[in-house]
Order: C-alpha cells, then sequence, then structure tokens
C-alpha cells in the first residue's frame, strides 16, 4: 500500500471514530460516561494472546462492542480465529483498528550475499528501529461473530470488600499522598500535591470510592516529578473548567475505566460526566484527540500498576534476603527459644508508608442528602 494511500486511510478512520464517538457521547453512552458493576464487564483483549487492546484501540472496541450488544470481549483477526479451530461466520463484518509498528525485523546476510544462520542453522534476523512508528489499519471480529471458539473464562464478583485488596495495595505502594474530608468534594491538588478524598462511608458503596480515587490518582500521575502532563499542569492553570483541562479530565477518566478493569473494579463515571460537552468540543476541532487521550490513559494505567509491581517486588525481595540471612538450623540463635523479650527474634522488615485510609465519618444520613460534587 502507497504511503499516501495509507495515510488517507487512516485519517478517514480518525474521522469515523471521532464521529461515532461524538454520538455515542451526545447519547450518553460512551463507554467511559457507563457505569459497570465489578466482574460484569471486561475491556477488549485479543483472543488468541489473551492480552488486552490497548490505547485508542481498547476505547474503540469497547464502545463497538456496547453499540453491538456484545457481552464477550474478545477479538481477533481473521486468521486468529482460524488459528484457534473456529471461524467468522459468513456476512459478519469486522471492525477496523490501528497497529503500530515501531521496529522491522529482516533477515541478516553475510557480505556474499548468504543467510547469516545460527548454531542449528536456522535464519538470524535483525531487528531495525524504525525512524518514526508506521501505522496499519486492519480489521478484528468480536467472539460472538465466530464459531468453533473455546469457551471465554467469566471473572467471578468477589465480596463487597473482599475484592478490593488489589486496590488497597496500589495505593500503598505507588506512595501518592491522600488526605480524608467531610466536604463531598474529590479532586487533586498539583500545588500541594495530594489527592482529597471524602471519607469512605460517604461513598454508597466500596466500589464507589475506589473508582473515585483511580480518577484523582490518574490526575496524580501528571505531577511534574512524574509524568509531567501537559493537559494537567497548563491546563490547571488554564482553570477546571478550560477546554485544556476538559482534555485532561478525558485522560483521567478513561484511565480509571482502564485501571478499574484491571483491578476487577468497574466503573463509576458519576462525578465526571460534566465534562461531555467539551470533551465533545475537542474531538470536533481534532479528530485524533481520542487516540492522544487514549493513548496518555494507557501510560497513566501503565505507570500506576508498574509501581506497584516494583513496589512489591522490592519487599519479596528483602523478605528473601531476610530468609537467606536467617541462621541455619543447629545455630545458636535459631534452636534458642525466644521469650517475651524477642531475643533472637529478627527484625521486622521495614513496611512502604501506607496512605492513610480513615474509617470514621459523617453519619450516612448526612452523607446521602448531600448530592457529589466534583
Amino acid at each position: 500500500m502507497a504511503r499516501a494511500d495509507r495515510r488517507s486511510r487512516v485519517d478517514d478512520f480518525y474521522r469515523r471514530v471521532a464521529e461515532t464517538l461524538i454520538e455515542r457521547m451526545q447519547e450518553g453512552k460512551a463507554t467511559w460516561t457507563q457505569a459497570w458493576e465489578p466482574g460484569a464487564n471486561s475491556l477488549p483483549y485479543n483472543v488468541k494472546t489473551g492480552k488486552p487492546y490497548r490505547g485508542g484501540n481498547t476505547v474503540w472496541l469497547a464502545e463497538k462492542a456496547a453499540k453491538r450488544g456484545y457481552g464477550d470481549a474478545r477479538w481477533g483477526t481473521f486468521k486468529q480465529v482460524k488459528d484457534l479451530g473456529g471461524h467468522v461466520r459468513r456476512g459478519e463484518k469486522g471492525c477496523p483498528i490501528l497497529f503500530w509498528q515501531f521496529e522491522s525485523k529482516r533477515l541478516a546476510r553475510e557480505k556474499d550475499g548468504r543467510p547469516v544462520l545460527d548454531d542449528e542453522g536456522q535464519p538470524v534476523y535483525e531487528t531495525r528501529v524504525l525512524p518514526s512508528p508506521r501505522v496499519y489499519p486492519y480489521t478484528v471480529f468480536n467472539a460472538e461473530q465466530c464459531n468453533g471458539l473455546p469457551a471465554r473464562t467469566v471473572r467471578r464478583s468477589a465480596e463487597t470488600w473482599d475484592r478490593h485488596e488489589d486496590a488497597e495495595r496500589v495505593f500503598r505502594n505507588v506512595g501518592a499522598v491522600v488526605q480524608h474530608s467531610g466536604d463531598d468534594r474529590a479532586y487533586y491538588d498539583l500545588a500541594r500535591d495530594r489527592i482529597v478524598l471524602p471519607y469512605r462511608d460517604q461513598f454508597p458503596n466500596a466500589p464507589s470510592y475506589y473508582q473515585t480515587a483511580l480518577h484523582e490518582l490518574g490526575h496524580w500521575t501528571g505531577h511534574p516529578d512524574r509524568l509531567n502532563r501537559e493537559t494537567l499542569v497548563r491546563g490547571t492553570e488554564a482553570g477546571f473548567w478550560s477546554t485544556l483541562y476538559a482534555r485532561e479530565e478525558l485522560r483521567a477518566e478513561i484511565s480509571s475505566m482502564m485501571t478499574g478493569d484491571r483491578l476487577n473494579l468497574g466503573h463509576d463515571p458519576s462525578r465526571h460526566a460534566g465534562y461531555v460537552r467539551s470533551w465533545v468540543r475537542a474531538l470536533r476541532d481534532d479528530p485524533r484527540e481520542i487516540y492522544r487521550a487514549a493513548r496518555d490513559a494507557q501510560m497513566m494505567s501503565d505507570y500506576l500498576l508498574d509501581r506497584d509491581r516494583g513496589r512489591q517486588q522490592e519487599r519479596e525481595s528483602r523478605i528473601r534476603s531476610a530468609a537467606h540471612d536467617q541462621p541455619g538450623p543447629g545455630s545458636r540463635v535459631t534452636d534458642r527459644v525466644v521469650g517475651k523479650t524477642g531475643e533472637g527474634r529478627i527484625p521486622a522488615l521495614p513496611r512502604s508508608r501506607a496512605v492513610p485510609f480513615p474509617v470514621s465519618a459523617p453519619s450516612r444520613d448526612r452523607m446521602r442528602e448531600a448530592g457529589p460534587e466534583r
């Protein structure tokens, strides 16, 4: 495909995506403006690899699934479906998405042109990073458009508070400063670099608390010492109801949707739906904005979970080191009975600083009377 023709197809794709999403937002049905319960939904992932789609493809496929009424989050190419022993039903219409190629592979050759072979006689390939990524549109099908695929695994929804151990761990590990207040406001304070949330008991349920917290945690990633996101820094300077800050809200809401899905928390956009008009205007001004927003949202979600994962690995490494340093069987310290004074006891490992989650709160009756406020 000629480069100019490919660019034209990609530009046309962005326009069609923007038009569809504008229509969905005006109807109040865009994915990130819809609520779902934990375990009741899942963002799109590849039917063959099991890996989630990323960035703008996540948002686009989720929108197509919602509009067509698909309950299965799995998508794949015609070939991937065939490789799994299934087939796309005749007459089914696929969904276009974009594929970004950041590197290319080519057969390594000797100076005389012969292919380079490894010790086992297999050809060796060279990987070359492209000076600029290439983008290609291609087509995928939902699992509900196919026959013969393996049954999908449905995520189980646990009891209300049991399911949120992962969310508690993420907040503890990322190191964000969280302050609780009883004035029914949730926001990220850039100047003081802290998240302010109502008390837990002021939320109608546990998922709503964590979903709101994830939204504000998305803003937190944009601090100059972290991802240094222009939409947060300059948007805050421009004002909370500026177009630039509305773009930051779009990123935070999509990020909270992505992270909430990965933690099986569900999604509740009720506190942030006031920006829909600004989002529509942003997409009309620039059809590529949704893909830029989704790309940034993916970076925000990855940043949080990578930071959580790194802290977990650090803690596990300390535990392994402590276990390795313990005296072995037969040593005096190990064989000695430890008394009440703690003699011979191995010192406790230092814990990561925990984010406070106070449990005291205003009465539920007063909370119910107060409407949610951004």
